[in-house]
């Protein structure tokens, strides 16, 4: 029972970290300026609402400070991976972030990507801005059993008997915005035997479009010889050069083309 407890009491913590990025994203300054890049960017206001796109400001513990207000301890805010230990010292791990919620496929919010926009200051402790921070695995949250926008895309993957798998977020709210619900994204990690299995239940089909860069690499050799090895059908939308397809599914058109041209792994690789 208390461990059903402290999912429960994680998942609402994580429900109201997410409702506070939200709010972040159009009451303060540098939220409306994220806003405004999505859009530019391509992103209609409906997808921002519908896959509750956030921001986390850049001050060090707002968030922290947020949650205690709710209620919540520390310790708790520390296990559900939304903060960083530097030096004896507890940090919102997400800063200056455009905020992308992962959700459970009952929708559940169980861990946040950011992506840095617009910080200049050095983000202690690791210096270096990466360019997209992942929830680390915590009790609801595991990247290698993730998939992004499974929530909204099971019904659809079942309907059409096919699943498109992408690599990001944007790639997947891009996607999805020019017609094609059955998108789903692995983030921070290749393809692994827990995301197939769960993949499995909704279609054997799976079409990947994947960063061209990142096609030949080892991890995505090994996810794709494991769902070769484990009779799923496999396709590959190729992707024009230097685009990914966040670019590219910004035209609906070219992206449903470059879809209905999608070719065998075999004859891919």
């Amino acid at each position: 029972a208390r461990e059903k407890s402290e999912r429960t009491r994680m998942q609402e913590l994580l429900e109201l970290a997410c409702q506070f990025f939200e709010r972040q994203m159009t009451s303060s300054p540098k939220g409306q300026k994220a806003f405004s890049y999505l859009k530019g960017r391509g992103v209609s206001d409906e997808s921002i609402a519908k896959w509750r796109i956030g921001w986390a400001p850049g001050k060090g513990n707002a968030v922290i400070e947020f949650l205690k207000t709710r209620g919540y301890q520390q310790s708790e805010v520390e296990r559900s991976g939304l903060t960083v230990r530097n030096e004896g010292s507890v940090y919102d791990r997400f800063r200056s972030r455009i905020m992308f919620p992962v959700q459970d496929q009952n929708g559940s919010v169980i861990g946040f990507g950011g992506r840095i926009f617009g910080a200049k200051e050095k983000d202690p402790p690791a210096g270096g801005l990466a360019k997209y921070v992942n929830t680390p695995n915590t009790l609801l949250y595991d990247k290698s059993r993730a998939l992004y926008g499974l929530d909204r895309a099971k019904v659809e993957c079942r309907r059409q008997d096919s699943c498109l798998l992408v690599e990001g977020y944007m790639d997947a709210i891009m996607v999805s915005q020019a017609g094609f619900l059955n998108v789903v994204a692995v983030s921070g990690t290749a393809l692994t035997q827990q995301h197939l299995n769960t993949l499995k239940r909704y279609s054997n089909n799976l079409t990947l479009s994947f960063d061209m860069d990142s096609a030949g690499d080892a991890a995505t050799k090994r996810g794709i010889d494991l769902a070769l090895s484990q009779g799923f059908s496999l396709n590959v939308v190729v992707m024009p050069q230097g685009k990914d397809p966040a670019d590219v599914a910004q035209d609906a058109e070219q992206w449903e083309a470059l879809v209905a041209q999608a070719t065998s792994i075999l004859d891919f690789f």
